[in-house]
């Protein structure tokens, strides 16, 4: 037993007396398993019974810092307080004793960072968030740079002698703002004294999962795990293990860096007092794969997507990675032992936040009004939106498209406002699941499973099935980060003993079949909309 495990003041008795413990949890016909998603909005825990019922819950809004233009950051102090008061709150509406508790699962938004004293504690940064863009124009520098096209073209050769995969990747790779890497190598670039105490082995980097298990286990275990760290382009998820091309080529010492578990593993245990009791950890998660996870897409061919602030298509591709192309990148689902299950993902920046838009333009009184308004109308009478208020991702891969209302005659109302923004969330998860289909040469299943609030809209949904010619399932609850942690680290405790039991416990609310006077009526509209979307693109430059 290492220092990552369970070994404390107490010495191999308190090891002894722990691993009991959570064996008369996991013995019991009482055993609960806490799921807690630290996502980009809100920061929830749900309680899970052995059958996945929600038997407690809790959430807290996200509270941002953001203290000029470009800049989204979190401060420590209040994510740690948001953590742990979701977490007891959770507990105590599941009016459930800690020691019944088998474990803990953390999902969290990947690629949010922040560096700290490892003797310490104390924070040289926020977290700068995945979506914070205050490093753009640095990584404009970096890929214009003689050096990185260097780079680029020796990946290229490489692929034309072995014929790799991983080095044609590396041919057509870009850096963005929201790669995690990218920020890591501002930060010690823009503050020589933490880059000099980097070099002395005297700072931590960390993803939120990384600082929240240091934390939880009172600064004994630094690590993270694949799903959550192939997010920051430090880790190659062909070769398995840190990209020491791109770490060595920013000067990045690796002392820093932590230690690299599975996604369902031993990240320590709680420290009593925090809760009450010795909560161990056993799952750490990106939240698009704890989604991935909890819908149970452990097969190649199978989907979800998740439509919250944005929408987050993953396909999963089975043991072996794909090549990206046109905004969709190769992931880690998770890794559990000797598997590693690979995905495709893509994504679009706007989903939620265009109900977010249509509420306060006043076009409705709250987002669950959207539908009722749209369906007020028989069509969006010609009308095209657009939604780039952060430009075309996956599919597309333009981040200067704009938002635009394309086709306003004096015949249109706000119901068909509210109807062509809701057809346009639709015809983005069809043109990125084309993608999707066409880049990748798999077998999709024909049931796509839906999550995030915005799945709460039938009108939606029921297009997405019609148009794809394919059924959609949405789970009874929609909070599958939360469900996808829990299952990750209900199976290291042995709550659930395998994927087969984890299907048959996850519930299904609703699904949707194919219309086929949906799908006729709308292929024109589609085809139409596709065209407004071109128009959009290329518009701030």
């Amino acid at each position: 037993m290492n220092s990552n495990g369970y070994v404390n003041d107490n010495g191999i008795i308190g090891t002894i007396k722990l691993l009991h413990e959570e064996e008369e949890r996991t013995n019991t016909g009482d055993v609960y398993v806490l799921g807690v998603d630290f996502g980009t909005t809100t920061v929830r825990c749900q309680v899970f019974d052995r059958h996945s019922n929600i038997v407690g819950s809790a959430r807290q809004k996200v509270q941002l810092h953001c203290p000029q233009d470009h800049t989204i950051e979190l401060i420590p102090d209040t994510v740690w307080a948001q953590f742990t008061t979701v977490v007891k709150q959770a507990i105590s509406d599941a009016n459930i004793s800690v020691k019944n508790v088998a474990c803990m699962g953390i999902s969290v938004q990947r690629a949010t960072i922040t560096l700290w004293d490892r003797h310490t504690g104390t924070h040289y940064c926020n977290f700068i968030s995945w979506n914070d863009t205050r490093a753009e124009p640095y990584a404009n520098v970096i890929n214009q740079s003689l050096s990185f096209k260097g780079l680029g073209t020796g990946a290229k050769l490489l692929h034309i002698l072995t014929r790799q995969k991983r080095w044609e990747a590396a041919s057509a790779f870009h850096f963005q703002s929201q790669h995690a890497i990218l920020r890591l190598a501002w930060l010690l670039n823009n503050n020589q004294e933490m880059k000099s105490e980097a070099k002395a082995g005297n700072v931590l980097f960390g993803t939120l999962e990384t600082w929240l298990v240091w934390k939880l286990t009172g600064g004994k275990v630094h690590a993270t795990e694949p799903s959550n760290i192939c997010a920051t382009v430090l880790y190659d998820v062909f070769k398995r293990d840190w990209n020491n091309i791109h770490i060595n080529y920013f000067g990045i010492p690796h002392s820093i860096l932590p230690e690299l578990k599975d996604t369902s593993d031993d990240f320590g245990v709680c420290e009593e007092e925090i809760f009450g009791g010795p909560i161990p950890i056993h799952a750490c998660v990106g939240d698009q794969q704890a989604a991935m996870f909890g819908q149970c897409c452990f097969d190649e061919g199978d989907i979800k997507v998740t439509m919250g602030t944005g929408t987050f298509i993953n396909l999963t591709t089975g043991a072996y990675p794909c090549v990206p192309t046109l905004g969709t990148y190769p992931m880690v689902g998770w890794k559990i032992g000797s598997e590693v299950s690979y995905t495709m993902e893509a994504m679009d920046s706007d989903s939620g936040t265009v109900l977010t838009w249509l509420e306060s333009a006043g076009f409705i009184s709250k987002p669950e009004d959207s539908q009722a308004a749209a369906t007020r109308v028989k069509s969006s009478n010609g009308l095209c939106f657009i939604p780039a208020f952060s430009g075309l991702q996956s599919g597309i891969n333009d981040n200067t498209a704009c938002c635009c209302l394309i086709n306003i005659t004096p015949a249109i109302k706000q119901e068909h406002i509210v109807r062509a923004a809701l057809e346009s969330l639709a015809f983005r998860v069809v043109q990125i699941f084309n993608t999707l289909e066409n880049k990748t040469n798999i077998k999709i299943s024909d049931t796509v499973k839906f999550d995030g609030g915005v799945s709460n809209s039938d009108f939606v949904l029921q297009l997405v099935s019609s148009l794809l010619n394919k059924k959609v399932d949405r789970p009874d609850n929609l909070d599958m980060s939360c469900l996808g942690a829990a299952f990750l680290a209900g199976l290291k405790a042995g709550v659930w003993k395998s994927k087969e039991e984890l299907k048959a416990v996850r519930k299904t609310k609703n699904v949707f079949k194919p219309k086929a006077d949906v799908q006729n009526d709308y292929k024109p509209t589609f085809k139409q909309w596709a065209k407004a979307a071109r128009r959009s693109m290329n518009w701030n430059i």
